[in-house]
């Protein structure tokens, strides 16, 4: 995959600090919270220019879903990385 050079700079602070797997996951952890961002950027804009919603259309409403379930089960999974065995 190939990384920006933004991207692949702070992918490495990450490795540095958190180790590579935890680096690797807060990465990740970053670019979903990015995507969250951007749809519900999308939703206001939505909102705005159809009336107003009060529910998400179906099709943002699935794919933040999905970021966000995917957004919990990294940040548990590095919560677990961090906590010594």
């Amino acid at each position: 995959m190939p990384l920006t050079d933004a991207d692949a700079a702070r992918l490495d602070d990450y490795r540095f600090q958190h180790g590579p797997d935890a680096g690797n996951l807060s990465q990740v952890l970053d670019q979903l919270t990015d995507a969250i961002v951007a749809v519900n950027q999308h939703l206001v804009y939505y909102r705005l220019e159809h009336g107003q919603r009060t529910t998400p259309p179906p099709d943002l409403a699935a794919i933040l879903a999905v970021l966000t379930d995917s957004k919990a089960l990294v940040q548990e999974t590095l919560l677990r990385l961090k906590t010594p065995s």
